[in-house]
Formats: C-alpha cells, sequence, structure tokens
C-alpha cells in the first residue's frame, strides 16, 4: 500500500507558510537607491548610504604638504591663491591673484620657478583667477578680466594664448541667426574637461520689471583649447533677486543660485533649492544622468537669519564701527527668502565622484560632504579638515582639487594668512 501525496492546492499553502516563515527569520535588504528612468534620462533618487559606520572613507587632519609662511622669502608668501594644482610627478603648481604669476614647487613643497606678472603680454595677467591642468601636465589658466586663456607647459612657458569673447548662442527657433538680444558674456572658470575648459558665460539680456526672480540666467560653455571655439551646454536660471522696475533691489538673503562642477569627463550642474544634480555631457550638453535625494529645505526663521547675520559681521570685524553698522542695516533691509538653499556647492573629483555641500549659514561650522559614486549611488558623507575653503563658483572663493587620494586647496589660519595644503584622503 502506498501512502497518500497531497494535492496541489495542499501543496501551495505549505510552500507560503515556509516562505513566511522564512521571512519572518530574515530581514528584507535595505532599499539604497531608486533607479528609474525618463525621456532616457537615468534618475538615481538616493535613499540611504552604502557606507556603514565603518565603511566610509576619511581624509587625515594633518596635511601631507604645506606651502606657505607669514614672514620670510617671499615666493612662500601668499597673498590671493585662487587655485593650487598636482601635476602628475607630485608638483604642486599655485596661482595667486594678488602677484599674477604662477609659482611651481616639488612634492616636498620646495619652490622650483615662476612664471607671470601684471600685464597684458603673453605670460601675463591681469585678473588670473583659474588654475587647471590638461594633457601632458600642461597647464591652463583663465584671466577673468582680459578674458583670456593662457596655456603654459610644465615648466612654466607659455604655449599659447588665446581670448574668449562674447557669444550669441540661440537660434531663432528655425535655425537662423541669433537674435542681437541674445548676447553671452563669459564670467568665471569651472574646470578642466579633458581638452575643454568648461566656463561659466551670463546672458546680458535678461532683465524682467518685478518681483522676485531668478537673473540674470547662466551657462557652463565648454572652450576647445585647441582653437578656442565654444559649445553651450545648458542654459539655467541665475541667483534669485529682488527687481524692481528693471532694476536689481538690493540682496535677496538666503536665495538659490545654480553651481557648476567639472573634471573627470563629466560637467555637473545643482540649482540649490533641492537636492539634485545634472551630469551633462561636455561634448553637447545632454543630461546623461540626473542624481538626487528627497531632502526638505530648512525654515529661515528669525534665529537663523541672526546667526546667519552675526557670521557676516565677524567677517567685517575689522572694519571701522560706521561700516559695520552700514552692512547690519543693509542686510535687515534685505528681503528674506522663506527657507534656506538646500545645496552650497558641487565638486566632481578626478575618479568622477560627486561631492555635494549642504548649505550652512555664515560663519557656522561647514558639514560635511555628501559622496555619491559616478553611478549616482549614495556613499556617505566626509569631513574636510576645519579651515579649508570650499570653494564656490558663486562666491568666488579658491578652487579645491580633489584627486583620487588627496585634496588640494586654501587654508586660512586665525590671522587670514594663506597656505596651501594637501591632505590624504583614505579611501
Amino acid at each position: 500500500m502506498t501512502g497518500a501525496h497531497p494535492s496541489p492546492a495542499a501543496s501551495a499553502v505549505t510552500t507560503a507558510i515556509l516562505l513566511i516563515a522564512a521571512s519572518c527569520d530574515t530581514a528584507p535588504p535595505p532599499v539604497h537607491t531608486i533607479h528609474t528612468d525618463s525621456a532616457g534620462i537615468p534618475i538615481v533618487t538616493a535613499v540611504a548610504p552604502l557606507w556603514g559606520p565603518d565603511d566610509g572613507w576619511t581624509i587625515d587632519s594633518e596635511p601631507l604638504l604645506e606651502i606657505g609662511t607669514v614672514s620670510g622669502a617671499l615666493e612662500y608668501q601668499f597673498s590671493d591663491v585662487v587655485a593650487a594644482v598636482r601635476l602628475s610627478n607630485g608638483d604642486v603648481v599655485v596661482a595667486d591673484r594678488g602677484a599674477s604669476e604662477l609659482r611651481s614647487y616639488d612634492p616636498a613643497g620646495t619652490f622650483q620657478w615662476r612664471a607671470g606678472r601684471f600685464g597684458q603680454g603673453p605670460g601675463e595677467f591681469e585678473g588670473l583667477d583659474f588654475l587647471g591642468t590638461t594633457t601632458g601636465d600642461s597647464l591652463v589658466t583663465y584671466d577673468e578680466t582680459l578674458m583670456r586663456v593662457q596655456l603654459f607647459d610644465a615648466r612654466g612657458r607659455v604655449a599659447r594664448t588665446f581670448d574668449i569673447r562674447p557669444q550669441r548662442f540661440d537660434s531663432d527657433g528655425a535655425g537662423g541667426t541669433p537674435s542681437p538680444d541674445d548676447l553671452s558674456g563669459p564670467d568665471r572658470a569651472v574646470g578642466v574637461v579633458g581638452r575643454d575648459l568648461i566656463v561659466r558665460f551670463m546672458e546680458s539680456a535678461d532683465l524682467r520689471t518685478s518681483g522676485v526672480v531668478r537673473w540674470i540666467d547662466e551657462r557652463p560653455v565648454a572652450i576647445r583649447l585647441a582653437d578656442g571655439t565654444a559649445k553651450d551646454l545648458i542654459v539655467v536660471g541665475g541667483e534669485e533677486v529682488v527687481m524692481r522696475g528693471g532694476r536689481r533691489e538690493g540682496r535677496y538673503a538666503f536665495s538659490n543660485y545654480p553651481e557648476f562642477g567639472a573634471s573627470a569627463g563629466r560637467v555637473a550642474v545643482i540649482d540649490t533649492d533641492a537636492y539634485s544634480v545634472r551630469v551633462l555631457s561636455p561634448v553637447d550638453g545632454a543630461i546623461e544622468r540626473i542624481v538626487r535625494r528627497d531632502v526638505a529645505p530648512r525654515e529661515a526663521t528669525d534665529a537663523v537669519f541672526e546667526e546667519h547675520l552675526a557670521g557676516i559681521l565677524d567677517m567685517v570685524s575689522g572694519a571701522p564701527p560706521e561700516e559695520i553698522d552700514r552692512v547690519q542695516r543693509m542686510w535687515r533691509d534685505f528681503h528674506r527668502a522663506p527657507v534656506l538653499p538646500v545645496l552650497r556647492s558641487i565638486h566632481v573629483d578626478t575618479t568622477g565622484h560627486l561631492w555635494l555641500q549642504p548649505y550652512y549659514v555664515a560663519g557656522a561650522d561647514p558639514p560635511p560632504f555628501e559622496i555619491h559614486a559616478p553611478d549616482g549611488s549614495w556613499l556617505g558623507s566626509v569631513s574636510v579638515p576645519p579651515g579649508l575653503q570650499r570653494a564656490f563658483v558663486q562666491y568666488q572663493a579658491p578652487y579645491m582639487e580633489i584627486g583620487a587620494d588627496y585634496v588640494l586647496g586654501v587654508w586660512t589660519d586665525e590671522l587670514d594668512v594663506q597656505y596651501v595644503r594637501m591632505y590624504r584622503i583614505n579611501r
């Protein structure tokens, strides 16, 4: 006599019970990232960081290298450093706007050579504002006053020079000649991507009559270093301002604005009113990916404004009393946004990771950077040593270079003396 076999229905019930029992013993894996798609554009929504408590990157508290001095040899004294870059052999080249020159130091920080002076001739600067590197350790500089790009070799010798002029990019809608009113002028360099210098252009014909508006429109433009030709990538709304009768009416406290980053074959654009990044192709400006998180903006309360104002007044504390009083009255008269921006800046490191800086008020300790992998996944947070300037394009702070295993930037002491420092990243 054979044993009885359970019916199909009974087997299904038994299987379901076993699965339910197993699920009670094993928690479902956490959702870190949601990947979706819209019109062919991948959208990465970060939900939780991938790093655990002991998994993240760290940056050493003590620098690997420090260049600078309060007194002593002039080649180690800085007056207005705008950028520093590291070459493939470990040399560090510093751009000092105050001295209108480039200075080179070996990996130990010993001075090697200087190039440049104030002027309009080849190798000279009137408004040295940017330093980057391109193929073969060639040095790329941008002069915002002369609107001029210059390329130097790794020994500081001028290789080529060309001007960037205002451009008309947009057609009339039918592929015809751009409107005479559509004129954009070069403003600040953002970064070097391959053989292109990314420069922020500002529109010059974007006047509106009244209210809180985004003025004026901005666009990152790829300037080919080989021949100086320009390709605009995207148009974004500029800083929030208060307009009245076609004129800007003072400041708009806690305004939103765009920020840009460029490196490792990508251009990144943020609008600070949301935690969202558009990653663009440097070739044609096509959006390759959108990286976002759901982060609610913080309310701009009276207490927050007072904290912000105290930080601003501390920045001008050395000014005469009447000037401090003027600044205080000016800020109290400004219109104020109801909420704070969500983000403050973005950086792209040489490996394609995105470093996002959450917004913070003047005088506050900056929060850690939020790090996203090249595919947009949120890895976690990384703290940067205090005193290292964070480099905002909008506010013309010094640039900061983030490599595979180092951060190189400008560190300022309590006497406002500048030093170039490099810190190790432990990945």
